[in-house]
């Protein structure tokens, strides 16, 4: 179990225990102790929480798949939306089971093993075409599958889990029977055409699912495969019935939990809706209410120098200066919260955009901010990607507005802008010769009012670059930066190649 809660692994061992399993079990949480009990410890079951600080459970059902690809996996874990739920099913994974379910750990664990040993046999029962008539029906025999041979429309074999899963006591019970008349009336149809296609194509069949009817009239839900053969020397088919009742069951089971899941996301809209409401109004709030204080100092110091200029020395003429900067900065920093509060909010609209526009855009409008400057000018060709242009528009500004802040030091500044197709993703970046950053505090560059210089060095509130970080995001990328102090920084973010 792949689990970094041994509480969680200890609630799981005894659900299973109270489900009827014997076991021996081994918790590990990272993937150095994950590939090295795989090849010691030969699990039969593989059960995995989905996120683990340094280990995650895609990870390893990836590894799993490349080490052990007939061992069942199953997510164990506290939060599995729907879409991921999918994700993990598609990506291989046999089940999933949430904690706060544990109690239904034990039927998924059953289904698995049965899938599994299913999946043996029936390679083991495909082997078997090939050899003596004899030998296969000893073969399937051992089948937990039910397993019958029909020559044209009639049984002319079946093993003993053939025989109990029809619901017979006995295999001269059905013997001569046509398979037919145990499907279901309204999958009879579906069935006689692929069927029909086996004899024409003489090609296998694989997991048709459909419904069977017991001798008592009992209802059971079964997944078929079908191969031809040659059988007493005539040309016949062999078909496997596998018993899914349980698993269409917990099929059922998620669908339910879906419709929960979706009813809930309905009710989280909208308490989200009202909570961004109460956000619009705090936000008009800090703008006007605190804006109204920021205009009285700053019209009081206006007041104070156009009036008692002559009664104030040096230090209090200091001293009036120090107010009012101090109060324009609160502005801007209130701007900029206001910015970074409005980006979480705004609509993404999403179109083709050529980020060579933007950026030559955005260098005509910096003109002003450098002149008298010696800058070297590295652009690279940037690709169209799908984003909001106008979001796209403020991460270059950001970006490139911290490389002339930050490289305003140096008697010659060098900027380069570039781009890269790795994966699935288009990464962007911006390089600067500037003062660099300690490479230690490379996350704290994109928080909120974090700042790894001095006000007195280089201005700014600290919000810009937590401001391209959300955007990025809200886009489906990634953002980070590498630095060396007094040798210059380099700003990326990645988009999403489709």
């Amino acid at each position: 179990m792949i689990e970094d809660e041994a509480r969680d692994a200890e609630l799981a061992q005894h659900t299973l225990r109270q489900g009827g399993f014997e076991f021996s079990f081994k918790r590990v949480d990272t993937e150095e102790n994950f590939l090295r009990e795989v090849d010691q410890f030969k699990p039969n079951v593989i059960l995995s929480d989905h996120g683990l600080p340094a280990f995650d459970g895609f990870s390893a059902l990836i590894l799993a798949q490349q080490k052990c690809p007939d061992v069942p996996f199953i997510f164990v874990t506290g939060s599995l939306g729907e879409e991921m739920a999918i994700k993990a099913l598609k990506s291989g994974a046999t089940d999933f089971v949430l904690k706060h379910h544990l109690s239904t750990l034990p039927p998924a664990l059953h289904r698995a093993l049965n899938q599994a040993e299913f999946q043996v046999q029936r390679k083991r029962a495909e082997e078997a075409l090939l050899m003596s008539e004899e030998r296969y029906r000893s073969l399937v025999e051992l089948s937990p599958d039910a397993l019958f041979v029909q020559i044209e429309d009639k049984i002319v074999f079946i093993n003993t889990a053939g025989v109990k899963l029809l619901g017979a006591n006995k295999a001269r019970d059905i013997i001569g029977r046509s398979p037919l008349g145990f499907i279901h009336p309204d999958d009879r149809k579906k069935i006689q055409q692929r069927v029909r296609k086996l004899h024409e194509e003489h090609k296998a069949l694989h997991f048709i699912e459909h419904r069977i009817v017991q001798l008592d009239g009992t209802v059971i839900d079964v997944e078929m495969g079908a191969a031809p053969l040659t059988f007493e020397g005539k040309p016949a088919a062999q078909v496997i019935l596998h018993d899914i009742t349980d698993r269409k069951r917990s099929e059922e089971e998620i669908r339910r939990l879906n419709l929960e899941l979706e009813q809930r996301v309905i009710v989280r809209t909208a308490e989200l809706e009202t909570a961004n409401k109460e956000l619009e109004a705090f936000s008009y709030s800090v703008s006007h209410d605190l804006r109204a204080p920021l205009r009285h100092i700053e019209g009081f110091v206006e007041i104070l120098r156009a009036t008692k200029a002559e009664c104030l020395d040096d230090e209090g003429q200091r001293h009036l200066q120090t107010i009012a900067d101090s109060s324009r900065q609160m502005g801007k920093l209130i701007d900029d919260l206001l910015g970074f509060s409005r980006t979480s909010r705004v609509e993404l609209r999403k179109v083709k955009v050529g980020l060579d526009d933007i950026l030559r855009d955005i260098l005509h409008e910096m003109e002003p901010d450098m002149k008298d400057r010696q800058i070297d000018w590295n652009r690279g060709k940037l690709p169209h990607v799908e984003g909001d242009p106008a979001l796209l528009r403020q991460v270059f500004y950001n970006l490139i507005s911290n490389a002339l802040k930050y490289t305003r030091t140096r008697p010659r500044t060098r900027i380069e802008i570039g781009s890269a197709r790795v994966d699935d993703e288009t990464v962007i970046f911006v390089k600067d010769n500037g003062v660099g950053f300690d490479p230690r505090y490379a996350q704290k560059l994109f928080g909120v009012f974090q700042r790894l210089h001095r006000a007195s060095e280089f201005e700014g509130t600290g919000i810009g670059l937590a401001n391209v970080r959300r955007i990025i995001s809200r886009h489906g990328g990634r953002t980070w930066a590498e630095g060396i102090l007094d040798k210059g920084a380099t700003f990326y973010f990645s988009l999403p190649a489709k």
